[in-house]
């Protein structure tokens, strides 16, 4: 029995190296070619003559050929006249300058100081005191003979009851008074001042 094991292995080993050898032997029949033939081959078919097509030259409208210069028409030419420039007869003037001229004021009346917020004397307030009437002082008579005083008695600002239509001051003499009004100093450069009554009444 492992005889003919053997006999069989030793035939397959045959046949597989017949089969090799064979297969070689095409290959080297087909492979006749070295390098310096394909450079031999590469040198004849550069030197086959190759074919070139015409060039298509491009088409200019008006032309027949594409470097021609257009053609002038003499009409055109006749009507465009151009002026003839000398140096020695033009003279260069020089522009008026843009927005440097100042403008004239001298018919412009207007104040140079700006408009500013008057004072807060000149607005009406609410003063509080009591309402004293002192006609009269070293025998000589008051201009405002009513004025408002503190609590300690002293004077705060004579009393200008001439505003006042309807309510008459006599019977809010030595009370407690609250008068809305426009404080002001009786005469410019004097300390005195005086109240503008508007409205007068009590405080309860």
């Amino acid at each position: 029995m492992g005889i003919i094991i053997i006999k069989k292995l030793a035939l397959l080993f045959t046949t597989v190296i017949s089969v090799t050898i064979s297969i070689g032997k095409e290959e080297d029949k087909g492979g006749d070619l070295n390098l310096a033939d394909a450079f031999a081959q590469a040198e004849q078919e550069l030197s086959e003559p190759i074919s070139v097509e015409p060039e298509v030259e491009p088409i200019v409208v008006g032309r027949k050929k594409w470097n021609e210069k257009p053609a002038t028409d003499p009409t055109v030419e006749s009507n465009i006249q151009l002026p003839s420039l000398d140096a020695s007869t033009i003279a260069i003037q020089e522009l008026d300058p843009l927005e440097t001229k100042q403008n004239q004021t001298a018919g412009v009346n207007m104040k140079i100081t700006p408009p500013a917020i008057p004072p807060a004397v000149n607005l009406h307030r609410n003063f509080e005191g009591t309402l004293v009437l002192k006609p009269r002082s070293l025998g000589f008579e008051k201009y405002f003979p009513f004025q408002l005083e503190n609590t300690r008695g002293r004077r705060l600002a004579f009393v200008d009851m001439e505003n006042l239509k309807v309510t008459d001051p006599l019977d809010y003499k030595n009370q407690r008074v609250n008068i809305l009004g426009k404080l002001e100093p009786i005469e410019e450069g004097k300390k005195d001042l005086v109240i503008r009554a508007r409205q007068l009444r009590s405080i309860d």
